[in-house]
Order: C-alpha cells, then sequence, then structure tokens
C-alpha cells in the first residue's frame, strides 16, 4: 500500500462518519450499526473488496462481488478506486464496474448503475468508465455511461442517463441528461 492511499480502517470509518455524523469511531459501532444500515454493509464489502484487489489479492477482490449480491444485491466490479467518505443511501441494485473511479464524500441513491460503454469486449477497444469527482450526488437509478466525469460537487438526477461529460457544481437531469440548474450548496 502506498503511503498516499487510505488503509481499510480509514475507508470504513470515513464511510461509518457519512452515516453517523459525530458519531464514535470504533468497530463495535460500526458492527452494531450494520443490522440496520444495509448501506454500511454494502460499504464493507466494497471496502474489503477495494483493499484486496489494491494489495494484488485479484482473485479474492473478485469472490466478494458474489457476496455483495448475496447481501445487499449490490454489485461490485473487482477494480475500481473509490475516496473516503462513500455513502450508499440505499445499495440494492447498484452496479458499478471495475475501472469506475470514485472522489470523496459522493453519494449514491438505489440502482445507480456505472457501466462501459461497449457491452462485449473487442480487442484493441480498452472498456471505458466514469470518473466521479469530490461530493457529487447521483440519485436513484441513475445511469452513467462510459468514461463520462462528473464534476466535483455535481448532482445526476434520478432516472437520467448521462452520456457525456458534466460540469462541477451542474444539476443535470432527462434521458440524456441535460443541465437544468446549478448546486449552490456544493462543496
Amino acid at each position: 500500500m502506498a503511503a498516499d492511499e487510505p488503509s481499510f480502517r480509514d475507508l470504513v470509518f470515513s464511510d461509518y462518519a457519512r452515516y453517523r455524523p459525530g458519531g464514535r469511531q470504533s468497530w463495535l459501532h460500526v458492527l452494531l450499526r450494520i443490522p440496520s444500515v444495509p448501506g454500511l454493509l454494502a460499504s464493507l464489502v466494497l471496502r474489503s473488496q477495494q483493499c484486496l484487489f489494491r494489495a494484488g489479492h485479484v482473485t479474492a477482490a473478485h469472490s466478494l462481488r458474489t457476496l455483495g449480491n448475496v447481501l445487499v444485491g449490490a454489485d461490485f466490479g473487482a477494480g475500481m478506486q473509490v475516496g473516503r467518505g462513500f455513502m450508499l443511501a440505499h445499495p440494492v441494485g447498484v452496479t458499478i464496474g471495475f475501472g469506475l473511479v470514485i472522489g470523496d464524500d459522493v453519494t449514491f441513491a438505489g440502482g445507480v448503475t456505472c457501466a462501459a460503454r461497449h457491452y462485449d469486449a473487442v480487442p484493441g477497444r480498452e472498456q471505458e468508465f466514469a470518473t466521479i469527482g469530490d461530493g457529487v450526488l447521483i440519485g436513484a437509478n441513475a445511469v452513467l455511461v462510459g468514461g463520462v466525469t462528473i464534476g466535483r460537487g455535481a448532482m445526476v438526477g434520478a432516472n437520467s442517463v448521462v452520456l457525456s461529460d458534466v460540469p462541477e457544481n451542474a444539476v443535470v437531469m432527462g434521458s440524456p441528461a441535460r443541465r437544468v440548474g446549478t448546486r449552490e450548496d456544493a462543496r
């Protein structure tokens, strides 16, 4: 693990702080919250997968994909990079690809899908996944397609289909997603 990469503990506690702001950070408190906060359970699976993959335990990381599906109905492809303070408000139906990059303090609602642009692998054509900036909110059942960039502090409305980049602090909605406003309270 590189010196600038947060540990498993740091990542889990940063996620826990999003669910319980100001709450006491300890493993006991995390474990006591898991039965009543499915997003925190999903976070544990995702963070385990993320840290195993980062440490070179790729097979073990891929194995946790099934565990996420069974326990919380979320599909996490191994190899994504997720920053601190990730919140899965309702993890059921969330699907994120292996190449996704997510910044700090990002929130996903239920059913969010971050997918590659092409469903089938074609030799010479690399799959592209989204890059999501810090402080972004992604609404329920939104779909991010391909290598789009969601700018810092942006919000993607529920049921939106994002096919192109979203500027910082923008609010986008629709299919395809179009800018409808600006987030004044963004980070």
